[in-house]
């Protein structure tokens, strides 16, 4: 039989939360030494709950759950003194797209404290700055990675073969890059000096700002089996894009 755990004062982000009963919520966390991390959150509906005013999206909190179950129950929850952050409202859209990333990719259980720094980094540089189009392809980039699904930038698929500058290339998602010199309706080639560039995170060119977003957005998609995040299906009603 599992032993009853508790954890206490683990460092985590709120990705998400929907009603559990007239009081009570099931949350999501985002926890750095134990990743996912399902619990309810009894009471938290409630004016005067202990928990209302810290369950706040892109707030760093220390949290305390216990349970045998994948579903925890949520003991405390505290201000992570010293790390805020204040996501400016003008990338809230982009925001909300990393926690449906998280939420979308990583089952519970499986930590990724790396890819928590990452999340923690991000978000606190969405607040200040100017475009989201940087932090939103770094996060993005290394997700994949860490889950499994890298994406290979330095060689041709199934193939030891290097990218070269000069050629083109076509991206097939669930195989990778393939040499062509002639692209068709539903696909745009691309130069290896611009995969490179993404390879080396230099999306100091505007080319290969747009490239990487189509990139790792294929990716992702196929991953998910062709779903449509719900980030993006707002920000198609918004005709914006993040």
């Amino acid at each position: 039989m599992k032993s009853h755990q508790v954890i206490e004062g683990e460092p985590a982000y709120l990705i998400h939360q929907r009603p559990y009963s007239e009081t009570s919520q099931i949350i999501n966390l985002f926890s750095r030494h134990y990743g996912r991390v399902d619990a309810i959150a009894k009471g938290s509906k409630r004016p005067k709950s202990k928990f209302k005013s810290f369950l706040q999206p892109f707030s760093p909190i220390l949290v305390s759950w216990s349970g045998r179950s994948q579903l925890k129950t949520l003991r405390s929850v505290d201000i992570n003194s010293g790390k805020q952050s204040n996501v400016s409202r003008k990338h809230l859209m982009s925001a909300f797209y990393l926690n449906e990333l998280i939420l979308s990719f990583l089952t519970t259980a499986d930590p990724y404290p790396d890819l928590f720094d990452a999340y923690s980094l991000a978000i606190n540089n969405l607040s200040n700055a100017d475009s989201s189009e940087i932090i939103l392809r770094e996060f993005e980039i290394q997700l994949l990675t860490e889950i499994g699904y890298a994406i290979n930038f330095q060689t041709e698929a199934m193939s030891s073969k290097k990218i070269e500058p000069n050629l083109s290339y076509r991206f097939i998602a669930e195989e990778g890059f393939v040499s062509s010199v002639t692209s068709s309706a539903r696909d745009t080639l691309i130069k290896g000096s611009v995969i490179q560039s993404i390879d080396r995170k230099d999306f100091s060119q505007p080319q290969t700002m747009r490239a990487a977003k189509r990139i790792i957005r294929e990716s992702v998609k196929y991953h998910l089996s062709g779903k449509e995040l719900n980030t993006k299906k707002v920000v198609k009603s918004l005709k914006k894009s993040i």
